[in-house]
Parts: C-alpha cells; structure tokens; sequence
C-alpha cells in the first residue's frame, strides 16, 4: 500500500465526524470568546479605575492627615492647605474636611461652596460605622454636568469628633483607562474575527479538500479495476493467440515456416510485450490493492543476477554491446528469488535500451549488513531533472535519442515498490551524455 492509499484509508474514518463536528466548535466558540472578552474588559475597567481613584485619593489622605491633625483647630490653615492641594491636582474637583459627631455630618473645610446630598449622607453613616474603610462611588455632578469620583478616607478619630477626607475626582483619568481597555477590547475582537473567519475558511477548504479526497478515492479504485480487469481479460486472448501461431507453425511445411519467419518473429515479439504489459497492470494493480505477495527464502543474489545475465547477454550482443558480470561470493539473503529476477531483468534490459554503444557492468559486493548490486552503463544518461521523476507511474524519459524505444512507464515504477516491499532501496546517478548508475542495496537479515 503506498502513500497516497494510506493517506485516503486515514481520511475515511475522520472526514465526516469532523465535517458535522466543525461548524458546532465555531458556533459555540465564537461567541463564548466575545462573551468572555467583554466580561474581562469589564472586570478589568471597574478593578484599575476603582484601584486608580482610591489609590490617589488614600495617597493624598495620607500625606494630608498628619498636618490636618496639628491644624484641627485652626480652620482657615486647612482651607488654605486644601485649596493648595486642589490647585496641586488638575484630577481634584474638590476637597472638602467633614465632621462627624453623634451621626450628624457637617462640612468643615471645603474648597468650594455647596452642602451634602442625602445620598452622601446614607454613605457617610456607613462610614462611621466602619471607620477604618474608605469608601468611593462614581455620581454624576449636576453642576458639572458629569459623571465624578467621591471618595471618602477616614482622617482623625477624637474626642472632639471624627474627621473625613473627602475627594471629589475627575473622571479623565478614568477615561483614559476606559480608552485604553476599549483598544484592547478592539484588538482582541479585530484578532477573534481574524481567527473566525480563518476558521470558516479552513472548514470550507477542508470540506472541498475532502470531497476532493472522495473523488480521487473513487478514481483510485475504479482505475484498480478497470488494471485488473483489462490485464485479466487480455491474458485469455493473448494465450488463445500464442495458441494458434504454434498450430499455424505445426501445420506449416518447415520450407514455408522459413519463409514466413520474420513475420513469426515480429508476431512473437509483440505477444511478449502485450505479455509484459498486462503483467505489469497485474502487478500495479496488486501493490495497490495491498495483495502483493512475496516468498522470502535464502537466496545467493550473484546466482540470480548470472541468469538474468545469460538470458539479456543476446540482446546486448545484438547492439554490439558488453555485459560484465565479474562473480563475487555473497553471503545468502531472506528475499524472493523470483521477484528479483523480475526487479534484474527491468534494471539491465533498460541500460541496454538506453545505451547505444559500449557495455553494461553489473557488479555485486557487500556494504555493512546489506548486499550492494550496481547497473552501470554508458548509455545516453538521463536529464537531472528528468532524475525526480524517473519512479513515477506512465513517466518516460523525454529525448529524441530513445523516441524508438517501447515501454509503458511502469517498470521503473514497479522496481521501486518491489525493493522496498523486500526491505531494501534503490538509488538512481546519472550524467546526460556520459551514462546511468542504478545502485540497489538489499538486507541480508530476515525482512519484517
């Protein structure tokens, strides 16, 4: 099973869950960011405005109280010292000294004229239940006609009463938290729609990828049959075929068997490329579908190669061409004897194609924990870019020097599958114009 099947048989089994499960997560999350982002805003605002404002006002209080303390009795010293401090803080809107005695709230200093609300007061008797605890509430001035800041610190606790700080802040700097927390808001929304709409995207592409899939997996499969059947029904005429040319040879006197022998010879050459053709699509068609079979034995590798040697030794010699095959000793190999052969017969039939002139040595050696056979010839060699593509399916090699030579694209194809299904590789060098190196490397240990 190669690759591309194993990639499909994965994509079975998830692509419909997760096409029905996809679009809920994006329903579901997209709004629950938003909802989580607005809350965390608002969460964020009220802390840093509330810490902001107390923390100013508490800061002040706290500078101010030992000096209201030394000047309690001496009221216009505290107005001028308040109405520094106002005119010290451009946030400060008012600053004002209370005095409370028996429940009763008065204003001692304050910076500008006007008298408590009955809703500060409800506030001011919360206060002086709990002394030590400053208390701030954002109102809304009418006179200023916005929204403002009172926060009231505890300052002196005595006999002759208890005294409150109280501040009234402006806004601004509240704004100004406000602008800050609203951009962030607005970047984090900006990147939750960036994110969304990424995600639609990527469930759209997926979606098509996966349809894509289902129809390069139907093509996948009808293709598997169509190879097996045509192969399967193309043996039986072939055979009925060979058959009949031997009938035809029987019955024919041996003057005119002579006489028709180039035809005999070219019939006979046909049938056995249409032979290797179909099974070539049997044996594609079987490492797709995952039914390849092999029958690993011990193997002497130089005893197989001598034979495919032998038997491609007469075409050699009809193009004027070598084989040098110098024989070694090797240690014996767990592999299938016949699909090396097979694998043999391809690599060399193919450099005497491609070689025009010269020879082809085969030479066989051991490297490490693996057997080490090399095809060298000084053929035509290949294009270097032509090399990445010379173990695809149906891909020859383009050149007007081998526009003659019959194949189908396949062998290459179906050597690589074969060697690798034994455990083992192979490696193609070549320069163009000087010659090709087809370098296989085999196991020598059992194959798992």
């Amino acid at each position: 099973m190669n690759l591309s099947t194993k990639i499909i048989e994965k994509l079975k089994g998830i692509k419909k869950p997760a096409l029905a499960i996809y679009p809920i997560i994006i329903i579901i999350t997209i709004p629950s960011l938003l909802i989580i982002n607005t809350i965390w805003n608002l969460k964020s605002f009220g802390r840093d405005a509330n810490f902001i404002v107390r923390h100013q006002a508490v800061s002040i209080a706290e500078v101010l109280a030992p000096i209201i303390k030394e000047k309690i009795s001496s009221p216009e010293d505290l107005k001028r010292l308040l109405e520094e401090v106002n005119a010290s803080n451009e946030d400060i809107i008012k600053a004002s000294l209370l005095k409370e005695k028996e429940g009763d709230f008065t204003i001692y200093v304050s910076t500008k004229e006007g008298g408590l609300q009955e809703t500060e007061m409800a506030a001011l008797n919360q206060l002086a239940k709990g002394f030590n605890q400053p208390i701030a509430g954002l109102t809304y001035d009418p006179n200023l006609r916005k929204d403002v800041w009172n926060v009231v610190t505890p300052i002196v606790n005595d006999e002759s009463g208890n005294y409150f700080l109280k501040v009234v802040l402006d806004t601004k700097s509240v704004s100004e938290i406000l602008s800050r927390t609203t951009k962030d808001s607005i970047v984090i929304l900006v990147i939750l729609v960036v994110v969304t709409i990424i995600l639609i995207a990527n469930h759209f592409v997926f979606y098509l990828r996966s349809l894509r899939t289902k129809q390069l997996e139907e093509l996948d499969r009808l293709k598997d049959e169509f190879i097996s059947i045509a192969a399967h029904e193309l043996r039986a005429p072939m055979t009925a075929l060979i058959g009949y040319l031997e009938l035809l040879r029987g019955k024919l006197a041996p003057s005119e068997v002579e006489k028709i022998k180039p035809d005999l010879e070219i019939l006979n050459s046909l049938i056995g490329d249409l032979d290797s053709l179909i099974n070539e699509l049997l044996d594609v068609s079987r490492i797709e579908q995952g039914r390849f079979q092999v029958n690993l034995v011990d193997v002497k590798v130089e005893e197989v190669i001598q034979k495919v040697v032998n038997i491609m030794l007469p075409q050699a010699k009809q193009k004027g061409l070598d084989i040098i095959f110098a024989e070694v000793n090797l240690p014996s190999i767990k592999s299938d004897p016949e699909r090396l052969r097979q694998v043999f017969t391809n690599i060399i039939s193919n450099s005497i194609k491609y070689t025009l002139e010269g020879r082809v040595d085969v030479r066989a050696e051991v490297e490490e924990k693996f057997v080490k056979i090399t095809v060298k010839d000084t053929g035509i060699g290949i294009p270097g870019e032509e090399l990445t593509k010379l173990f695809s399916k149906f891909h020859r090699v383009k050149d007007k020097k081998t526009i003659d030579v019959r194949g189908t694209g396949l062998g290459l194809w179906i050597t690589k599958q074969i060697i690798e299904i034994l455990g083992g590789r192979i490696n193609v060098e070549s320069i163009y114009g000087t010659g090709t190196s087809v370098i296989i490397t085999l196991p020598v240990g059992r194959v798992l």
